[in-house]
């Protein structure tokens, strides 16, 4: 009975990916997510969104692909990676795909990390820390974003070691005294005091 009403549920959803509704569509997608390899009729449908104008659509089709049909990953993995270049919600919506794809997409992450887009650097270390629990990447980039010219970057870097807890207390410390932004002191400051408490 259970697998008569998934089937059906499914059919719907493969059904909505069509609809003249772009927020009905998306809702679809993401629905047909949850079901992995059971929904993989809708992949020819989705297929047709990547690189369409609708960039969000575009990210959404790619991460609701891979997490059907692992076997997708190697094709459309590099063009999910592609999209953190992309800005606003289409940005956060391809790493929040690439941290639903878990241990599938560290690789790729960890090329990422040492990237020159400091953005993409600490979104991708963030992510592989959520994966893996593996902060030595989080510290690694933080402290790249603490030497970079650029006071709100160094801003970034404060709340990106600060997750880290105690273990980073000697560095912001250090930043809270020796900074020369009043911003970047001032935020070391307060995320020492929101770690000790």
């Amino acid at each position: 009975m259970a697998n008569q009403e998934e089937t059906r549920t499914v059919a719907v959803l493969i059904e909505q990916l069509q609809s003249d509704d772009r927020a009905e569509r998306l809702f679809a997608a993401r629905q047909l997510a949850d079901f992995d390899e059971k929904a993989k009729a809708a992949i020819p449908i989705l297929k047709k969104w990547i690189g369409g104008e609708d960039r969000y659509a575009h990210v959404t089709a790619l991460g609701t692909i891979i997490g059907m049909d692992k076997t997708e990953a190697d094709a459309l993995l590099p063009l999910l990676i592609d999209a953190l270049e992309f800005d606003g919600l289409e940005q956060w919506q391809a790493m929040l795909q690439i941290q639903s794809l878990g241990e599938l997409a560290v690789p790729a992450l960890e090329r990422l990390v040492d990237g020159d887009d400091t953005t993409v650097c600490w979104q991708a270390s963030n992510a592989i820390f959520q994966i893996t629990g593996d902060n030595s990447r989080v510290f690694k980039v933080g402290q790249r974003l603490l030497d970079d010219p650029n006071e709100l970057i160094r801003f970034v870097g404060v709340e990106h070691l600060m997750q880290l807890g105690a273990s980073v207390v000697p560095t912001l410390e250090k930043v809270a005294v020796d900074d020369e932004s009043d911003l970047v002191r001032n935020r070391a400051v307060s995320a020492l005091e929101e770690i000790e408490s």
